[in-house]
This record gives structure tokens, sequence and C-alpha cells, in this order.
């Protein structure tokens, strides 16, 4: 049994698509340590598979290439929806606020490939419909990296929010001690006075 194994890498600063394509020759040597060195290249921090396929024996493939090469995080995902229900959900937002960041060589890249093998090729031609393009690996590759991307802002975001809540709360509660209590001096801030 082969099978072909896609990616989409995107910036860990900004989370622009850097990179995006395929490889014919499933879990060999070659591509393994190829996608490491794309992983290195472009600085990679998490790889994140979609275990549905071999139930996470290509993941466990990967972990020691990665790690000789370019040692990163690794996690796997697991779908149970429809896909291209899936992919729509995920990329739709993003592209109607016209927020997909991609690298002018991934474009360029791309239209070297056959055409149903293009990621904007199936990305112009899918649609919420089982079964709507004969290929969408890439599209799916670039789907799973979106997801984790808008994830991940949120998380910040809502990361940022908590901490800006607790300075405030610090800073009411400083305020409402001053008044009660006075302003400290030094001498208040003692178990003990020294002299």
């Amino acid at each position: 049994m082969s099978f072909a194994v896609h990616f989409s890498f995107a910036s860990t600063k900004s989370g622009d698509l850097v990179a995006s394509g395929g490889f014919k020759e499933g879990c060999s040597e070659a591509t393994l340590k190829s996608l490491a060195v794309l992983g290195k290249t472009h600085n990679v921090n998490r790889v994140i598979v979609e275990a549905n396929f071999g139930d996470g024996v290509f993941t466990q493939l990967l972990k020691p290439v990665f790690t000789r090469v370019h040692p990163v995080t690794i996690e796997e995902v697991k779908h149970s929806t429809q896909k291209e229900r899936r992919i729509c959900d995920v990329l739709e937002p993003l592209l109607n606020q016209h927020r997909l960041i991609v690298d002018a060589a991934v474009i360029k890249r791309d239209h070297e490939a056959e055409p149903h093998r293009q990621l904007f090729y199936q990305l112009t031609r899918v649609t919420r419909d089982r079964g709507a393009l004969i290929n969408d690996d890439r599209l799916d590759a670039l789907a799973i990296a979106v997801t984790y991307w808008v994830e991940h802002m949120a998380r910040d975001t809502d990361k940022a929010a908590d901490e800006h809540k607790a300075a405030l709360l610090e800073q009411e509660l400083r305020s409402f001690s001053e008044h009660i209590f006075g302003a400290p001096t030094d001498s208040d801030l003692r178990w003990c006075n020294i002299g």
C-alpha cells in the first residue's frame, strides 16, 4: 500500500503560509528526511500530523527523523467530521476576511504541480459536498495548519485578556488598600522595628 504525504508550513512568527506541497513516496526515509529539512529551513517548532491514516504510525516514523535533523514538538489530531465541511468551516472565514497570507514562492511552486494536486486548484474548487474533489490532501493540510493558528491566536488573546484583568484587579486592590489603610511606608513593610 502506498500513499502520498502532504504538508503546509506556516511561519512561527506570523502564521503566513511559507511552504506547501506533497511527496508521492509515502513513508519513505527520503520523504521523512525531506519533511524534517523543510521544517529546519522554515524554523518550525511544532508539527501537527493527522492521525486518521495509519492510526499514528506515520507520527512514530516521523519522530526519530525530526529528532535527528530538527527537534520539534509533534502532535496528532483526529477528525471525525466530514472533511469537505471541516475544510470549508476553517478556511471560509479566513478567506472572507482576506487574512490568508501566502508567500509568493508557494504560489509559484504550486503552479508547477499537476493541476489536480495544486493547492490553489483544490482551494478554488472545494465545496461542502462529500467527494467534491478527487484530491484534497494539500487543502486538508492547509486547513489543519490554519486550525492550529486560529486556536493558538485565540489562546494568546485569551491569555492577554486574563493578564490585563489581573493587572487591573491588582491596581484596584492597591488603590483600595491605600485608601483604607493609608499609603504604605518602608517601616510598614517590616515585621519588627530595627534600630
